[in-house]
């Protein structure tokens, strides 16, 4: 696979996709209107896209719902809550990101496995559509997980389409998928019980430490998770074997989005957090 679009998971979205993206293709001159709900999902959404649209050149609005989409010109219009199929409207010129319950893997006995597609791994699929080859485009790239990560899919039961987008992700470049003794300053409120100094003292023994030390080691530190409801076996099997963590980056996905989902939670203001949150994945590729 070559792109995200080829993928399973996105296969319902590709018409649609292919669709709108080709409308912006042969008239650059349009309009281009991005409208988003004010939530997490929404900026990271938009921010993919705006991500796009600047390394193509193009001039767009950035909008919040709620916003009256009758304008003239292309509009995006990107939901996180009512489920449905991504839609690509040739009268109106509106394209509609909405999540949506996807095959996500084929199963070895035809049994394929569902999960959820997040607007956000839609609209990084659209962007990549959009372009390709573009630098902020393709520093944005890992966070297409970040819609998977943020829902509590994972706080149930294992996630298929958030695992097949990290395996692609790996695959292609985009991140590395590291143990949480070889993150540089991870992010470990999200494991309550975790020894800070016994996790320091892995990290300074990891490099010398054999494949079934480190598995020893390792297990051994998250095991007071285990009779936590929260968070889910899934969910430490991410954040303490499965961390994700660009090339660029100083800090891994899920510490970044912890962050955020703390500072949003106490911004006085959420257009504003948001907005800036935006301006800060399009222009540096990550949360600083």
């Amino acid at each position: 696979m070559t792109s995200l679009l080829e993928m399973e998971a996105f296969a319902e979205s590709v018409e649609s996709i292919e669709a709108a993206a080709s409308v912006i293709d042969s008239d650059t001159s349009s309009t281009l209107t991005v409208i988003a709900p004010l939530t997490l999902c929404g900026a990271f959404s938009h921010a993919m896209i705006e991500a796009a649209l600047v390394d193509r050149g193009l001039t767009y609005n950035r909008r919040f719902h709620p916003y009256d989409s009758d304008s003239d010109g292309i509009s995006i219009i990107i939901e996180d809550q009512n489920e449905g199929p991504t839609f690509w409207d040739s009268n109106s010129l509106i394209l509609t990101i909405r999540p949506s319950i996807v095959l996500a893997l084929e199963g070895h006995r035809g049994d394929g496995r569902h999960g959820r597609l997040s607007p956000v791994a839609i609209a990084a699929s659209f962007a990549e559509r959009l372009a390709p080859s573009g630098n902020r485009t393709s520093r944005l790239r890992p966070f297409a997980l970040a819609g998977n990560w943020l829902h509590d899919a994972l706080d149930q039961a294992y996630d298929p389409v958030y695992t097949s987008l990290r395996d692609y992700l790996k695959e292609i470049g985009s991140i590395d998928v590291k143990p949480l003794p070889e993150i540089p300053d991870p992010d470990v409120s999200m494991l309550p019980g975790v020894d800070k100094f016994a996790l320091e003292s892995l990290h300074l023994a990891w490099s010398s430490m054999d494949q079934e030390d480190k598995a020893r080691a390792l297990s051994n530190l998250l095991l007071p998770l285990i009779p936590l409801d929260l968070p889910s076996t899934p969910r430490v099997e991410e954040l303490g074997w499965h961390r994700v963590i660009a090339p660029s980056w100083s800090r891994d996905l899920a510490s970044q989005i912890h962050d955020i989902v703390q500072a949003f939670h106490s911004a006085e203001n959420e257009r504003l957090f948001l907005s800036r949150l935006i301006d800060s994945l399009v222009r540096d590729g990550m949360h600083i």
